[in-house]
């Protein structure tokens, strides 16, 4: 995701927060305080880890669904990351002082209770059909974690069922293609895999095109330059 999509997103978040608290189950509520809590530490990591957190709690046709749901353009060249990234913390300590006035205290459950389940970093949500949707393969876990596919995006659904998307791999030879792997490492697949499949499969207004429908069509360089512009660190 984009710096300016989570700068929105955040923007969105805090302005609906008073009526996303109640929202939030105790686990969800806990866990938010705890991101907002490090900001500053890494202000894009701890939006995106938000996002990730709220979305599955705003309900389908909900207005603040859209915000919260990136559109498929990924670049917006005018704007200078530097330039946007104290905005995104500012942001995120505004809503971190928001909370801090929303919350009555700390929560606990009753005595006796079972202790809450961990949320889940990511949980799939109506919006992640169309990537759940991709064509798939099925590959041993064994063959997942060797060197050469362990970097493949795996994306695993409401029924715990893990979906390689097939485009990562060339239909010739069967491995996956070395511009995948190395656009994943940079994507940080292993950690954020469906941020990483949204990013292949979401059409690029760089590319004009979807990235995964260049692949083997010899453009691995103007993959390489799009994903080096979404993550500059590169």
């Amino acid at each position: 995701m984009s710096l300016s999509f989570l700068t929105d997103a955040v923007e969105a978040i805090r302005a609906n927060w008073a009526e996303l608290y109640g929202l939030l189950d105790v686990p969800a509520r806990r866990e938010a305080r705890e991101i907002l809590a490090d900001a500053e530490a890494d202000p894009e990591a701890a939006a995106a880890e938000l996002h990730a957190l709220v979305k599955p709690f705003v309900p389908p046709g909900h207005p603040l669904r859209p915000l919260l749901t990136p559109t498929g353009v990924r670049f917006r060249p005018a704007i200078d990351p530097a330039a946007e990234r104290p905005s995104l913390l500012a942001s995120l300590l505004l809503l971190r002082s928001d909370d801090a006035r929303e919350a009555p205290g700390p929560e606990a459950p009753p005595a006796g209770a079972p202790a809450p389940a961990a949320v889940p970093s990511y949980r799939p949500d109506p919006d992640d059909a169309w990537l759940l949707a991709e064509p798939s393969v099925d590959l041993p876990a064994q063959v997942l974690a060797t060197a050469r596919f362990r970097h493949l995006i795996r994306l695993t659904d409401g029924q715990d069922t893990a979906h390689v998307p097939a485009f990562q791999l060339d239909p010739v030879t069967g491995d996956p293609y070395p511009v995948v792997v190395e656009i994943n490492r940079m994507l940080s697949a292993d950690e954020d895999p469906w941020g990483a499949a949204d990013w292949w499969l979401g059409s690029n207004v760089w590319l004009n095109a979807a990235p995964a429908r260049l692949l083997g069509t010899g453009a691995d360089d103007a993959l390489l330059s799009a994903a080096r512009a979404e993550t500059p660190e590169w």
